[in-house]
């Protein structure tokens, strides 16, 4: 029964000596401000037709009563050399609570592609942004 005991302290000793508390770093004059203020989603992904046509698209949902305006940045990216290289890119923006950006482009077999949009949320003169990336494809 004694043993028992001591084994059951000692691994409630060894989880509570595994818990480190974390710590958010602060940069001295930055303002620090919670994530996703002015928008509820955003979303990147990249379908590839058997005829070698990529459709890109981006997605921004605000929230309504707060965004005033949306905006993306939607690049296709090809995988080559060991790096991510942008092949195309497009932007669009509206007056609105949401935006959904889609856009096509022939591409070439024998790569890995993907679609990285850039979200941007605006309520008023205040903006927030979030980078997305879709599934990778090989072509």
């Amino acid at each position: 029964m004694r043993k028992g005991l001591t084994i059951l302290m000692m691994a409630v000793l060894l989880m509570t000596a595994a818990i480190v508390p974390a710590q958010a770093a602060v940069i001295p004059g930055e303002v620090v401000a919670p994530m996703a203020m002015y928008h509820q989603e955003a979303k990147a992904s990249l379908s590839i037709s058997s005829a070698g046509i990529a459709e890109a698209e981006g997605r921004i949902t605000g929230l309504a009563g707060t965004t005033t305006k949306c905006s993306i940045s939607l690049y296709l990216q090809r995988y080559e050399d060991g790096d991510w290289e942008d092949i195309a890119m497009w932007t669009d923006s509206a007056n609105a609570v949401s935006l959904t950006l889609t856009r096509p482009l022939g591409v070439d077999s024998g790569y890995k592609y993907r679609a990285k949009a850039i979200c941007y949320a605006y309520s008023g003169n205040k903006m927030e942004y979030v980078t997305k990336y879709s599934m990778e494809i090989s072509c």
